[in-house]
């Protein structure tokens, strides 16, 4: 047999390139295409709907008007917990058992990947938020009387309540790109939100503003102890550009 005949055959590789769309297209199909995955937005959904219905009738059990600012205003909890979960489901899907790797040979670059993902976490937490507006929009006008009276100020309470959607959601996902495990980011969140706010607010008051994970949507809500422009920033590179940046950063540069 001649060396000719051992040698392998040379490999074809293609020079198209898989276009961004194509990827988000795809991280939000992993995101919604499994049973645990499924099983968790519908929990979160039940958990919107019996939210915003029980808020309706405890309203109209003490007489307070049912109108669609109070219902999708009274979730706040909701956003804080469930918006994250959803950006860290996106992130960490493929590194906690190490499939990227299949991926990578596919593609010239894993930036592309690792945007998709960011991006695809986002439409999905304002799927979900959008589908808690509907909710309070269908109760409001049940409950309400259905008069004009029930969605004044829906226009501001629909702009607040996207951007703080996606104020959590990119928690979620900052945190986990940095850390890559999903029951570590889970907790990590969790008691970021839930203990860490109230230490920070607790031993450093005057300074809270600067690393507290909510000074953003502090500065969404305004008045007169509104977040100071120098606040928000301060605590959105702590929180969501160095945790992000270091995700990216570890995405480019290791095996999985």
């Amino acid at each position: 047999m001649s060396q000719s005949t051992l040698q392998p055959a040379p490999l074809h590789r293609s020079t198209r390139q898989v276009g961004f769309t194509r990827l988000v297209t795809v991280e939000i199909r992993k995101l919604v295409d499994t049973r645990s995955s499924l099983a968790i937005f519908s929990i979160l959904a039940f958990i919107a709907l019996t939210l915003v219905v029980g808020l309706a009738v405890i309203s109209t059990n003490q007489g307070t008007p049912v109108t669609f600012t109070s219902l999708a205003g009274s979730i706040g909890l909701f956003t804080t917990l469930a918006m994250p979960l959803i950006g860290i489901m996106g992130m960490t899907s493929d590194t906690a058992h190490r499939t990227t790797v299949v991926y990578y040979p596919l593609l010239r670059g894993r930036a592309g990947q690792f945007w998709a993902k960011v991006l695809a976490a986002a439409l999905l937490a304002v799927a979900l938020q959008f589908f808690v507006f509907l909710l309070s929009a269908v109760v409001a006008a049940a409950l309400g009387g259905g008069g004009a009276g029930a969605f004044d100020g829906a226009g501001q309470e629909l702009w607040d309540g996207l951007a703080a959607s996606l104020l959590s959601t990119m928690f979620g996902v900052a945190i986990a790109a940095a850390i890559r495990r999903t029951a570590l980011a889970i907790t990590t969140v969790i008691l970021v939100s839930l203990v860490g706010n109230g230490l920070i607010l607790t031993l450093l008051p005057d300074a809270s503003g600067y690393f507290s994970t909510i000074t953003a949507l502090g500065a969404l809500m305004g008045g007169p102890g509104a977040p100071t422009a120098l606040e928000v920033a301060s605590s959105l590179t702590l929180w969501y550009l160095v945790p992000l940046g270091i995700g990216w950063w570890i995405t480019e540069k290791s095996e999985a």
